[in-house]
């Protein structure tokens, strides 16, 4: 029975990134239930975590439980009082109240009991899974893991409190979680100091200390949003690694070279200016917004021709392939990605004079592709901005 829980800091360095796999069935992972997916008792509403297997809360604020195919809505997945998400495996994950500018509204916190000490001077890869909940109105960057030797006693806690400590593992690069899309990487690399028996996740910073954003309502959500920063957890792992290389914090798919298409017509002044402007088609590398110099020679020469022409519009059209279509639905930063590709174009015309209320944009995504094929090469044709003539 202790009084007060020592706490002893990951090394930090914290990379988060949208996650496309897992390690929790490593079979080093020395995280009991790592998954969150067994637990005893019944599930009949909010703040039931500590039901979970080899789990509990590290404070008398109690975090949340979800389970797919719940009997109470409010603790469904994927939809549940706080939003919409699938696991991320399995089918559950806790839900926890990272940081809320309400003093009453308390953080909450999940810790467990690792199945060995830590070993003095070694190695080891940390990572679990975080998805902001969609009716979230803050996000933090603050997220973190955190070891100690000795359990805590919850009958000597006489509030609920939130944790505070100097010595929390905060993000180097600031990064702010705001993925409600899918779900996020927390990973480090911890040497221990020896004889760690437990960890506990959450946002451990004051609150004049912890980088929060304030996020607009999502579109089409009809009740108030939360006033706190809610995310969901999933699939928790610490395996002992012997250098820094074996703990793979990037989750980026693999891919070949970055191919730009090249057109293979050459425009010549045979041609009518309806084809020049068809056949003046640009292309982009993977999830790029950039344009390379055959681009802006198209692009030039279209100006030259919208400027001899007052009367010409142009319809300005940009598009995406599928694979970068389905990174938006990951990542948010490229939602608009085949619009964006339009509006650099249109930015590019105005500089040379052309007037953007001449130029009619469009994103069409992945909607329309120029090639069906599943080649490098076929996926480039689709990375393109197309051009209209319109008299």
């Amino acid at each position: 029975m202790i009084k007060r829980i020592t706490l002893l800091s990951v090394l930090i360095c914290l990379t988060f990134s949208v996650a496309f796999a897992q390690d929790v069935n490593d079979k080093e992972n020395l995280v009991k239930n790592a998954e969150l997916e067994n637990y005893a008792g019944k599930l009949k509403k909010l703040g039931k975590f500590y039901m979970v297997e080899d789990w509990d809360s590290y404070t008398l604020a109690r975090p949340d439980y979800f389970e797919k195919g719940a009997e109470m809505p409010e603790i469904g997945i994927p939809s549940n009082v706080y939003g919409y998400q699938d696991a991320h495996s399995g089918a559950h994950y806790a839900g926890i109240n990272a940081f809320s500018y309400d003093p009453k509204n308390f953080r909450s916190y999940i810790y467990t009991e690792l199945m060995e000490p830590l070993e003095k001077g070694k190695m080891y890869c940390v990572k679990y899974y975080v998805s902001l909940a969609d009716n979230s109105k803050y996000a933090v960057a603050d997220l973190g893991a955190y070891f100690f030797k000795r359990d805590i006693d919850k009958e000597e806690m006489e509030i609920k409190a939130n944790a505070y400590t100097d010595a929390q593992v905060k993000n180097n690069m600031q990064k702010v979680l705001k993925n409600s899309r899918s779900w996020e990487l927390v990973c480090n690399v911890y040497t221990a100091l020896g004889k760690e028996k437990y960890m506990a996740l959450g946002n451990f910073e004051i609150d004049s200390k912890t980088v929060s954003e304030k996020l607009p309502a999502p579109e089409g959500l009809k009740t108030p949003q939360i006033q706190m920063a809610y995310y969901y957890i999933d699939d928790v792992s610490v395996v002992p690694i012997d250098n820094y290389s074996m703990c793979n914090c990037s989750t980026k798919k693999v891919r070949g070279p970055d191919v730009v298409y090249s057109k293979s017509v050459t425009i010549n002044e045979s041609m009518s200016d309806e084809e020049k402007t068809e056949n003046s088609t640009i292309y982009f590398g993977f999830l790029k917004r950039v344009l390379n110099s055959s681009a802006t020679v198209d692009l030039d020469r279209l100006a030259v021709m919208m400027e001899e022409n007052p009367s010409y519009k142009l319809k300005v059209t940009g598009y995406t392939d599928k694979e970068e279509a389905t990174e938006a639905k990951e990542d948010p930063n490229f939602d608009n990605l085949s619009r964006d590709r339009a509006y650099l174009v249109v930015d590019y015309l105005s500089s040379k004079g052309i007037s953007k209320d001449r130029l009619q944009v469009f994103g069409l995504g992945d909607s329309s592709p120029a090639s069906t094929g599943n080649t490098p090469l076929s996926k480039a044709k689709n990375r393109r901005v197309e051009f209209i003539l319109l008299k």
